[in-house]
C-alpha cells in the first residue's frame, strides 16, 4: 500500500495585490486516489471538458456542474485535506522584522508550509 499527497497553492506571497495565500494538500492511499482520478475523467468525459479544475478560471455557469459534481466526488472519498491561509500582509511585516526579502519568504514557505500540511495528513 502506498501513501499519496497532491499540494497546490493559490495567490502565492509574492503577487502583492492580493490579501491571502491558500496552500492545500490532500492524500490517501494510492487506490483511492487511483479510484477519484477515474471518477473525474468520467466526469470529464459526461461534461465534453478536457480541462483541469481551476477555481481562479471559473468564470462561466456552463462549467458549474462540472465543479460540484467533482468537489463532491473528492470530499466523499476516503482522503484527508489539510489547508493553510496565509495572510499576506502579516507575513510581509514579519518578514521584514528578521531580514527576509520577499524571495526568501517564499523559499522558506515553500519549505515550512508543505512540510507542515504533510505532517497534518500523515
Amino acid at each position: 500500500m502506498n501513501y499519496l499527497i497532491y499540494f497546490d497553492e493559490s495567490n502565492k506571497i509574492d503577487q502583492f495585490n492580493k490579501k491571502f495565500s491558500y496552500y492545500g494538500a490532500y492524500g490517501g492511499i494510492d487506490s483511492s486516489l487511483a479510484s477519484i482520478v477515474k471518477k473525474v475523467y468520467a466526469i470529464n468525459k459526461e461534461n465534453n471538458s478536457k480541462s483541469e479544475l481551476h477555481f481562479r478560471e471559473y468564470t462561466k455557469d456552463r462549467h458549474i456542474k462540472k465543479y460540484f459534481k467533482t468537489l463532491h466526488t473528492v470530499i466523499n472519498e476516503n482522503v484527508r485535506i489539510n489547508i493553510l491561509i496565509v495572510n499576506n500582509e502579516v507575513a510581509l511585516r514579519s518578514a521584514e522584522k528578521i531580514e527576509l526579502n520577499t524571495e526568501e519568504l517564499r523559499e522558506l514557505f515553500y519549505i515550512k508550509i508543505p512540510e507542515r500540511l504533510f505532517y497534518g495528513l500523515t
